[in-house]
C-alpha cells in the first residue's frame, strides 16, 4: 500500500521534481520534508527559511520537525554550553546525534595497562588487575551503549562522560610510555647502563583518581540494563581484495540521451559566452554527468581548452581562476600574484574553452559578472572569441539564472529501478563475483534498489556495502530497516541512507576513520598514505597488534572497503595500477560531520571571537581564520588533531599539549626574502604524544629542523613538502619512525646511524657518507623498508659486498633511484670497474617496478638489469648520463616495460643485438615478441650513436619477429650521428606521438627508406622515390595511419624529412622548425586533411604558404601558429581566412602542450 500525499502539498507547487512556496514564491528541489522545513523555519539543504508563511501553518510545520533539528530562532552561539552541539563551518544539512564511537581508546588503555606491571616497577599488580577489570566491564557494554546513543539521550550523556575520563586515562597512560622510549633512547645512546625508573608523573596521583572516575562510570550505567557483547574489532575481509572493477568513473547507467543532448548543445553554441546549468538534488549525479561530458570525444575534438573546477560554496573569483590554470597546467598556482594569474588567464583562455563549474550555490550576480569580464579578457584584444560554454552543477535553478543563460537549463532525472538494479547489482557481485546470484537474492536487491529513489549515489552506497554482507538475512535486515519510513515520499534524502551503510560498516574503528575524514575540506585530494597515516597517528588502527598484521596492511584494507562502499569515490591511480588518492562525494563529507560534530571543530573564513568553551578533538582552522582567533582556555588542550593554514608557531604549541596530529601549512602570495627561512621552535619538543608532524611550505622555502624534533620519541611520520636540505642529527632518537617523506631532491645529508630506526617503512631519500653511521650498510637492518627510495652518493660505496649489505634484493620497493655524482666532482671517474660491481651488488627486489640510474660510470650494466624471468613487473626504466657506458642493456624481452627513456649515454655507438635479447639464445621461439608492452621509448643526447640496427637482421629465417607492438610515443632527439632508423618501427601501428628533434644526419623518419631523387632535379610533381626496389609510392600513401602528432626540428639544409611528412596523412598536430632553406611550403601539404594544428617555427626563408587551395582542404585546421619567420608576407594570410585561430608572432615562443 502506496504512502499518503503529505498534507503539507497544499501549501507548495509540484513543479518537475521541485516545489514553489505559495507563500514566497520561492522554488527549491525536493519533497515533503523540505516543504516542511521551509514552512518551519529550518534552512538546509540549500532551502532558505519562509519569511511569509502564516503562524499557524509554522507551527504545524515545526511539529513535524524533530528535536535534533535548528530552528531558525535557535541560537547555536558557541559560548552557551560546552556540551551544546557545535559545528562552527555552515553545512547546510539536517544532523544526526553525533555518533560516539569508543572501542578503539577503550581497547588501547587494555592494552596500555597490561603492560605498565612489567615496563614501571612501582605499578602494583593488584592495582593493574582492578583497573583491567573496570575496563573490561567498560569493553562488554560499550557496544550496546554505542546503538542505542542515537535513541536514548542519557546513553549519549553517558558515552561523553566516559570518553572524557577515557581521553584522559589515553594521555596519562601516553605519558607513562613515553618514559618508557626515553629510557631506551638513553640506552641506545650510552647514556645510561640500565632501566631507571624515572617518573614524568607519579602514577599515584594520577591513575588512581582516573580509576575512580572509571568506576563511577561503570556504578551509573548498571541500572540501563546494557547487554554484554564482544564487538567483532577484525572484518573477516583479505587485506589485499581487488577493487579495480569498481574505480571505472566512465561508466554510464541510464544517462547516454542525457550526455548526447548536451554534448550537442555545447557543440552547436556559437554566442561568446554560454551558460549550460545542469540542475538536480544532491545525490542524482549532476557533477557523474559533467565528467562524462567533459572527457567525451566530441567535446575534445570541438574545444581547445578544457578544465574542471570545484567550486563549492564560497565562490572566490580569485580562487576560480587559479583552480581553471591548475587544472590545466597540472601545477598549483596559488603562489602567484593576483595580477600574474589575471595575465595567465588571458593568455590562456583566448582560444574556445570549456568550463565545468562543479557545485555552485552562489546566488549573487555581482560576483558572476565580475568572474565572466576576466573569462572574457583575452591578450589578443582584436579577436572575439564565439562558441565558449560553461557547465554549471548546481542544486538550484537560481544560480543558473542570475548568471544569464544561453541554454536552457538541464533538469536531471532520477534513475529508472532497471539501471538503479544494474548499478547495485554490479558492485554487490564485485567480491565474490562466483558465487552465483540466486532468485531470492535478485529479489531482495531490487526491492532494496528500488527504494533508493532512483538516486545513484545512494544505489552505489549501498551496493558496495550490501558486497560485504552476501547473505539473504543481511539483505533482509536492510530491506525492513526502520530507516526507510524516515524517507521522503520521492526519496529525496539521502542522510538515512547514508547512516544506514555507517551502521554496517564492519568495525567500530573503521567508523571511527571514516568519521574522522570530516576534518579534511570538502572536495580535498585524500592521499591514501597520508590518511591511513593519520588513523595510525590517531589510534584508530591498533587492532593490527591483536592479529599481527603491521597497522597499515589494516588502514589500506580500511581505506579500500571505503572505497568499495562509495564512502569514498573519485580513486586515482599512479603510472603502476596503484590507488594514490580519493575524495568524498559532497553529501558524504556533510554525513561525516554531522556524525563528527562532537568531536570536530572547522573553522572557516572570518575569525572567531570566542572558541574557549569548546572540547573538540579534531580541529582544522583555515587561512582566514587562524591569525584572529584566540585558542587560549582549557577547551584546547585535549585536541588530538590540529590542521591549520597561516599558523604561530609558539602559541600553538603552548596551547596543544596532547596532539598526536600536526599539520601546519604556509598559503597566501609569495613572501618577502626576509620570510624565506622558517624554523619550528625548540618547544616542539614539548608534544610528547605527537605521532605525525606534517609541515607543508612552497619549495621556495627553506624550512630548518631544530634538535629538539628528536624529542617526541613516539612520533610516527614525518612528512614535509618543501625544501630541507638536512634533518637533525640525532633522528635515529625517533626509535617509532616509520615514515619519513621529504623531497628527495633538496636534502644533501642522511642522519647518522639511520640503522636504528628498526620500524623505518618509507625513506624517501638515502644519501651515503664516508664515515661510520652514514655508510650504505645502514639500510641493511631496515627489514621493513618499501615502496620508494632514491639512493644518492653512490660513489662512497667501496665494493660489491658492502653494496650487497643494504640488503636491496630483500626489501619490497618498486620505485628505485640510484644515483652517483657528476663527473666534476667525482675524482674517480676512471674507477668504472667499481661502479660496476657496486651496482651488481645493488640488485633490487623481484617486484620492482621502476628504475632509475643516474650517473653511472660502469661501461656496460650488471646481469639483473633487464633479466625477464626476474623483473617481469618492471614498468619503467630511466638510465641517464651514464657517459661510460659502451652498450645498452638487454631490455626487450621484458613483458611489462611501457616506458624507457636513455639520456646522454655518449659512448655507445651502435644499438645491436643486445638490446633485443641475450646472446644465449634463451629467447627463440618460432614467434617472438619484442619489447612487447613498450608504450614510450626515448632516446636523447647519444651523441655517438651511429646505427641502430633492425632486430630482424639479427634472427634466422624461420622465425616470426615482432617488435615495438604497442609502441605509441617515439623520441628521437639530439642524435647527431645516427643516419637510420630500424624497419621494423614501420610495423608499429598503434604509433600516436613522434618527436625528432636536432638530428643532422637522420635520412628518414620511422617507416620510411630513405628518399633519394634519382639524380632528377625535378622529380614528378606528387611523387616521391623511395629506396625500397623499384618501388614508388605516390604523396596520397601512408605510412602509420595512428600517428596523430609530429614535432620535426632540424638543423641542417636538408629538405629531405620535410618531404617525407606527406605519408602521414592521419596527423592533427603538426610542428615543423628549423628549415631555413625553405621558401614556400609544399602542396602536399593540403592533403593532410585531418590536420588540426600547425606550428611553423622558425623557417628564416619562409615566404609562402601552399595555394590557397591546398589550404582550403585543409577543413579541420584550427589552430595555425607561426613564430619567427621574419619573411612570411602578410598577404599570405588571405589564404588561412577560414582558420579559426592565427598567430603569427615573433616575440613568444609557442606554448604547446602536445609534446
Amino acid at each position: 500500500m502506496g504512502r499518503q500525499r503529505d498534507q503539507f502539498w497544499d501549501h507548495a507547487k509540484n513543479e518537475n521534481g521541485r516545489f514553489k512556496c505559495n507563500y514566497c514564491q520561492q522554488d527549491f528541489p525536493g519533497g515533503a520534508s523540505r516543504i516542511k522545513a521551509h514552512l518551519a523555519g529550518i534552512p538546509g539543504h540549500d532551502i532558505k527559511a519562509c519569511n511569509a508563511v502564516p503562524q499557524d501553518v509554522q507551527e504545524k510545520a515545526q511539529a513535524t520537525q524533530g528535536t535534533n533539528k535548528k530552528l531558525k530562532s535557535v541560537s547555536t552561539s558557541a559560548s552557551k554550553s560546552k556540551t551544546e552541539t557545535i559545528k562552527i563551518v555552515n553545512q547546510g544539512k539536517e544532523e544526526y546525534r553525533a555518533e560516539i564511537i569508543l572501542n578503539d581508546v577503550i581497547d588501547r588503555l587494555i592494552a596500555n595497562v597490561s603492560s605498565l606491571a612489567t615496563e614501571h616497577v612501582n605499578f602494583e599488580l593488584s592495582f593493574k588487575v582492578d583497573l583491567l577489570e573496570t575496563l573490561f566491564k567498560i569493553k562488554f557494554v560499550l557496544g550496546d551503549a554505542q546503538k542505542r546513543q542515537s535513541s536514548d539521550e542519557s546513553m549519549g550523556i553517558w558515552l561523553t562522560e566516559l570518553r572524557n575520563v577515557a581521553y584522559d586515562a589515553d594521555n596519562v597512560l601516553d605519558k607513562f610510555s613515553y618514559e618508557s622510549f626515553w629510557q631506551k633512547v638513553r640506552i641506545q645512546n650510552q647514556m645510561m647502563d640500565q632501566v631507571c625508573n624515572f617518573s614524568l608523573c607519579n602514577y599515584n596521583e594520577v591513575v588512581k583518581p582516573i580509576k575512580q572516575l572509571l568506576d563511577k562510570i561503570v556504578n551509573d550505567v548498571a541500572d540501563f540494563g546494557l547487554r554484554m557483547e564482544m564487538v567483532n574489532s577484525i572484518p573477516k575481509i583479505s587485506l589485499d581484495m581487488n577493487i579495480d572493477s569498481l574505480l571505472n568513473d566512465s561508466e554510464v547507467v541510464g544517462r547516454k540521451q542525457d550526455i548526447k543532448k548536451i554534448v550537442n548543445l555545447l557543440i552547436s553554441s556559437s554566442n561568446q559566452l554560454s551558460v549550460l546549468p545542469i540542475v538536480g538534488m544532491a545525490g542524482i549525479g549532476k557533477t557523474t554527468l559533467a565528467k562524462l561530458v567533459y572527457n567525451h570525444e566530441q567535446i575534445k575534438k570541438h574545444f581547445d581548452v578544457v578544465a574542471w573546477v570545484n567550486v563549492g560554496k564560497n565562490f572566490d573569483v580569485e580562487e576560480i581562476l587559479r583552480k581553471i590554470l591548475e587544472s590545466l597546467r597540472e601545477e598549483g598556482l596559488i603562489y602567484y600574484y593576483t595580477n600574474e594569474v589575471h595575465q595567465m588567464c588571458a593568455e590562456t583562455l583566448w582560444k574556445k574553452y570549456l568550463l565545468i563549474f562543479d557545485d555552485v550555490h552562489n546566488e549573487d550576480p555581482n560576483k558572476w559578472d565580475t568572474l565572466k569580464g576576466y573569462l572574457l579578457k583575452s591578450r589578443y584584444n582584436d579577436v572575439v572569441v564565439t562558441g565558449n560554454n560553461i557547465v554549471v552543477t548546481t542544486r538550484s535553478d537560481n544560480v543558473g539564472q542570475i548568471m544569464k543563460i544561453h541554454h536552457p537549463p538541464h533538469h536531471l532525472e532520477k534513475l529508472s529501478k532497471d539501471d538503479c538494479w544494474s548499478i547495485m547489482k554490479k558492485r554487490t557481485l564485485f567480491i565474490d563475483g562466483r558465487t552465483p546470484l540466486t532468485l531470492d537474492l535478485e529479489v531482495i536487491g531490487r526491492e532494496i534498489a528500488k527504494r533508493c529513489g532512483g538516486l545513484p549515489q545512494a544505489v552505489r552506497v549501498l551496493g558496495g556495502t550490501m558486497s560485504f554482507q552476501f547473505d539473504k538475512n543481511k539483505w533482509l535486515e536492510i530491506q525492513n530497516n526502520k530507516i526507510w519510513d524516515l524517507l521522503d515520499e520521492d526519496n529525496s534524502d539521502m542522510f538515512p541512507v547514508l547512516k544506514l551503510c555507517f551502521d554496517q560498516l564492519p568495525t567500530p574503528s573503521l567508523k571511527r576513520c571514516f568519521a574522522y575524514c570530516a576534518i579534511f575540506p570538502k572536495d580535498y585530494d585524500m592521499k591514501k598514505d597520508e590518511v591511513i597515516q593519520y588513523w595510525m597517528a590517531e589510534g584508530f588502527l591498533e587492532l593490527a597488534k591483536e592479529v599481527n598484521v603491521v597497522m597499515e596492511d589494516i588502514g589500506n584494507m580500511y581505506f579500500n572497503i571505503l572505497l568499495a562502499t562509495s564512502f569514498f569515490q573519485n580513486a586515482r591511480m599512479d603510472d603502476y595500477g596503484n590507488v594514490i588518492s580519493c575524495k568524498m562525494h559532497d553529501l558524504v563529507h556533510d554525513f561525516a560531520l554531522s556524525i563528527s560534530k562532537s568531536e570536530s571543530l572547522i573553522l572557516e573564513g572570518d575569525p572567531v571571537d570566542n572558541v574557549s568553551s569548546i572540547q573538540p578533538l579534531f580541529v582544522r582552522v583555515d587561512s582566514k581564520t587562524a591569525p584572529g582567533t584566540s585558542f587560549s582556555g582549557d577547551g584546547f588542550i585535549k585536541v588530538r588533531t590540529l590542521i591549520s593554514e597561516n599558523f604561530n608557531f609558539d602559541i600553538m604549541l603552548s596551547n596543544f599539549r596532547c596532539l598526536r596530529v600536526l599539520k601546519l601549512s604556509s598559503h597566501g602570495l609569495p613572501y618577502s626574502i626576509e620570510q624565506l627561512i622558517h624554523g619550528l621552535p625548540d618547544s616542539i619538543e614539548q608534544l610528547i604524544h605527537l605521532r605525525l608532524l606534517h609541515i607543508y611550505l612552497p619549495s621556495y622555502l627553506r624550512l630548518e629542523l631544530p634538535k629538539s624534533i628528536t624529542k617526541p620519541y613516539h612520533l610516527q611520520t614525518l612528512r614535509i613538502e618543501g625544501c630541507v636540505e638536512e634533518l637533525p642529527e640525532n633522528l635515529s632518537n625517533l626509535i617509532n619512525l616509520r615514515h619519513i617523506h621529504i623531497n628527495w631532491a633538496f636534502l644533501e645529508k642522511t642522519p647518522k646511524n639511520m640503522s636504528m630506526l628498526t620500524c623505518l617503512q618509507t625513506l624517501s631519500v638515502f644519501v651515503v657518507g664516508s664515515e661510520d653511521g652514514y655508510r650504505i650498510t645502514e639500510l641493511g637492518a631496515l627489514k621493513n623498508l618499501k615502496g620508494e627510495i632514491v639512493i644518492k652518493n653512490l660513489e662512497y660505496v667501496k665494493d660489491e659486498e658492502e653494496a650487497k649489505s643494504a640488503k636491496l634484493k630483500e626489501k619490497e620497493i618498486f620505485k628505485l633511484g640510484l644515483y652517483w655524482n657528476p663527473p666534476l666532482i667525482r675524482r674517480q671517474w676512471h674507477m668504472y670497474d667499481n661502479d660496476e660491481k657496486v651496482l651488481e651488488g645493488l640488485q633490487p627486489h623481484p617486484n620492482l617496478k621502476s628504475l632509475r640510474i643516474v650517473m653511472y660510470g660502469g661501461k656496460k650494466f650488471p646481469s639483473w638489469v633487464g633479466l625477464s624471468s626476474l623483473y617481469h613487473n618492471l614498468i619503467e626504466i630511466t638510465l641517464y648520463e651514464c657517459s661510460n657506458c659502451e652498450e645498452v642493456p638487454t631490455l626487450g624481452q621484458l613483458p611489462c616495460l611501457r616506458v624507457l627513456k636513455i639520456n646522454e649515454m655518449e659512448e655507445v655507438r651502435c644499438i645491436g643485438s643486445e638490446f633485443y635479447f641475450y646472446s644465449d639464445g634463451s629467447y627463440r621461439n618460432t614467434t617472438t615478441i619484442l619489447f612487447p608492452a613498450l608504450r614510450i621509448l626515448i632516446l636523447e643526447g647519444m651523441d655517438s650513436l651511429e646505427e641502430w640496427k633492425d632486430a630482424k637482421e639479427l634472427t634466422t629465417a624461420d622465425e616470426v619477429l615482432f617488435v615495438f607492438p604497442c609502441l605509441e610515443e617515439l623520441f628521437i632527439i639530439r642524435c647527431y650521428k645516427l643516419r637510420d632508423l630500424p624497419d621494423s618501427l614501420r610495423t608499429c601501428v598503434s604509433l600516436q606521438k613522434l618527436v625528432v628533434m636536432y638530428c643532422p644526419m637522420l635520412r628518414s623518419l620511422p617507416g620510411v627508406r630513405s628518399i633519394i631523387r634519382c639524380g632528377i632535379e625535378d622529380p614528378p610533381s606528387g611523387l616521391q622515390y623511395l629506396e625500397n626496389g623499384d618501388c614508388r609510392l605516390p604523396s596520397t600513401s601512408s605510412i602509420h595511419p595512428s600517428l596523430q602528432k609530429l614535432k620535426l626540428s632540424v638543423w641542417n639544409e636538408s629538405l629531405l624529412l620535410l618531404d617525407q611528412i606527406q605519408y602521414f596523412i592521419a596527423l592533427k598536430i603538426l610542428w615543423i622548425q628549423g628549415f631555413h632553406e625553405i621558401g614556400a611550403l609544399p602542396e602536399w601539404l593540403g592533403n593532410l586533411s585531418s590536420l588540426q594544428k600547425l606550428y611553423i617555427v622558425d623557417c628564416k626563408n619562409l615566404v609562402h604558404l601552399p595555394t590557397e587551395e591546398a589550404m582550403r582542404r585543409l577543413t579541420q585546421l584550427k589552430t595555425l601558429i607561426i613564430y619567427k619567420c621574419p619573411k612570411f608576407e602578410d598577404n599570405e594570410q588571405i589564404k588561412i581566412s577560414h582558420v579559426p585561430w592565427v598567430k603569427i608572432d615573433a616575440s613568444r615562443y609557442p606554448n604547446c602542450k602536445d609534446f
